[in-house]
């Protein structure tokens, strides 16, 4: 499996770096509007959706309301990342209490609903950071926060992961790995901070940063598991070898990507 999952992301991260870096700003948006509508597709398996027509009509869903948003994304960026924010807000809650809460969201309204806040903001926030100053180092930034903060707690969590996290959510999950997963990312900050522009007013704030976008990640990855565990699968999908579906790979990324576009609105100088 690990073979896999490394083969698979060294074709992965120098595509993505290639379209954050060179593609023109349509292109990207374009670029990440197929990856969020494949991601579309594998919710759909979680609404258990069985008819194709049914499901092509929530993904042409997905993709109208990511028209409307390109639209009014500089009027209304804020707010759509304000609303994300406060969606992952309620998100821990439910993740704490599953699955006692399962009942407020296991329909297939509100799975459908759920899935327009998890992955419309996702791609909005990309398109929004890609565009600001240093927009691309700050997408770099954040992957490494995420997938440093993933292969860390792989690491940790492999090696002294005794205590579970929320096994009844992801059984793989161990406070260990969020240990691994923290040091990595006060790790990357510490490397990184120099050379990013946004941080340089914020001092020491830039670590407490840091480890808000750790928690939202992993909150983020605690829903998805959430959903399909409830559903009963294992991956969202198949299309990345030793890592399931899109979902799979950018559920860390979903919850991280808005809050981390809020904070860059909230406190640039």
């Amino acid at each position: 499996m690990l073979k896999f999952r490394v083969a698979t992301a060294l074709v992965i991260a120098p595509m993505t770096l290639a379209a954050v870096f060179f593609l023109t700003t349509q292109a990207f948006a374009l670029f990440m509007a197929v990856i969020v509508l494949v991601a579309a597709w594998e919710w759909t398996a979680m609404m258990r959706l069985v008819s194709r027509s049914k499901r092509t009509v929530y993904i042409l869903s997905v993709l109208f309301a990511i028209v409307l948003v390109q639209k009014g994304l500089a009027y209304f960026g804020q707010a759509i990342f304000a609303v994300a924010a406060l969606w992952w807000l309620v998100a821990t809650l439910l993740v704490v209490l599953y699955p006692k809460a399962c009942a407020l969201w296991c329909g297939r309204v509100n799975k459908g609903v759920v899935g327009f806040l998890v992955l419309l903001p996702t791609w909005a926030a990309m398109v929004y950071i890609r565009e600001l100053d240093q927009g691309p180092w700050l997408i770099v930034y954040m992957f490494l926060l995420v997938w440093g903060a993933d292969t860390g707690a792989y690491f940790a969590g492999k090696r002294f992961g005794k205590r579970k996290l929320m096994p009844q959510v992801s059984p793989a999950k161990s406070w260990a790995g969020i240990g691994g997963a923290c040091v990595t990312v006060l790790l990357v900050t510490t490397l990184t901070q120099q050379v990013l522009n946004f941080s340089q007013h914020l001092g020491y704030g830039i670590y407490l940063l840091a480890l808000v976008l750790l928690f939202v990640s992993v909150v983020g990855d605690l829903t998805e598991s959430m959903f399909k565990r409830q559903c009963g699968i294992k991956d969202s999908g198949s299309i990345l070898p030793g890592h399931g579906g899109i979902m799979d790979r950018i559920d860390s990324l979903t919850a991280a990507a808005p809050v981390f576009a809020l904070c860059l609105i909230l406190f640039s100088p």
